[in-house]
């Protein structure tokens, strides 16, 4: 999936987050329970896509797996298509 803007990023991973919830049969006192983070900030985060980071991973980790942030950041395997293709040709 792909975002034009940071906001609708924000909104989209917060309704996926309530849908996780939800399927969990969490209520937000017992996803705060289970994170420690407030049920509060969980139904802010869930209306607006407002969150810290720490909490967001927070939630990740009562939610299900922490391994997803692991390709956050990850370099692509080319900066540019000449690079890739380079890249493939040694490859084939």
């Amino acid at each position: 999936m792909s975002f034009n803007t940071a906001s609708e990023a924000q909104l989209e991973t917060a309704l996926k987050a309530k849908k996780r919830r939800k399927w969990l049969n969490y209520s937000r006192e017992r996803a705060s329970d289970i994170s420690g983070v407030p049920a509060a900030t969980i139904r802010k985060f869930e209306d607006t896509g407002e969150i810290s980071f720490r909490q967001l991973l927070m939630l990740l980790q009562a939610y299900g797996d922490l391994s997803m942030t692991d390709k956050m950041f990850e370099n692509p395997p080319a900066k540019t298509m000449d690079e890739l293709i380079k890249l493939a040709k040694k490859k084939s």
